[in-house]
């Protein structure tokens, strides 16, 4: 890396947690409730954006997607047993952590399910930033320049943990590099974008021993 990051931000789903079933779970429940015949592989192919705009992008639009979101946090919450950290999550944070290095999440999941989630983590994030009125979601830049604001932290001192191509975007437009996790759900955005393969690698890359 060419300069020592001081604030490492994560996305949620697909880097630190592996909610693939969880969500499967969920969109089932979706469409049992409204009757949609989107298929769980066309919904997840867009996951990394706000809900309201997966489901205009999908061509669900109004009271649909209105009671599609309700069926689909409740149903995911139910079932939020069925979400599981990534291999060495926990230790690896911990070990940054012990670095001093400070850390965030920045996720289209709803503050509800995301502090429920990481809760179960043993550090404490900074900030956590969530979809919310005040800020445009993820490909937009905003929620990125807030968790820096949070974390009195410059761009060239941050570094965006991500795996969809919503997350490598909003990195792009917030002036802040980028990783990519190969071990998420998303395409490596290029050959020259930088990469890990495992979540255990991030110490080695950021220098921490």
């Amino acid at each position: 890396m060419q300069n020592k990051k001081k604030l490492i931000l994560f996305d949620l789903d697909g880097v630190i947690i592996d909610s693939r079933n969880n969500m499967e779970s969920a969109w089932q429940a979706v469409r049992v409730e409204t009757g949609t015949d989107v298929s769980f592989d066309d919904y997840f192919a867009l996951i990394g954006r706000a809900f309201p705009d997966i489901m205009s992008r999908l061509g669900i639009d109004g009271d649909m997607a209105k009671q599609a979101e309700t069926v689909f946090r409740t149903a995911s919450m139910k079932n939020i047993s069925l979400i599981g950290f990534f291999d060495g999550v926990s230790a690896t944070l911990c070990k940054l952590h012990e670095a001093g290095l400070k850390m965030g999440v920045v996720t289209s999941k709803d503050k509800l399910r995301t502090n429920a989630i990481l809760a179960m983590l043993p550090v404490e994030f900074i900030t956590v930033q969530t979809p919310n009125d005040q800020f445009r979601a993820k490909p937009s830049p905003d929620h990125l320049m807030a968790a820096m604001a949070a974390g009195q932290t410059d761009p060239i001192d941050s570094l965006y943990v991500g795996d969809m191509d919503s997350d490598s975007e909003a990195a792009v437009r917030a002036s802040v590099d980028y990783l990519h996790a190969e071990w998420g759900y998303g395409s490596r955005p290029s050959s020259e974008t930088r990469a890990l393969s495992k979540f255990v690698d991030l110490p080695s890359y950021l220098g921490v021993r």
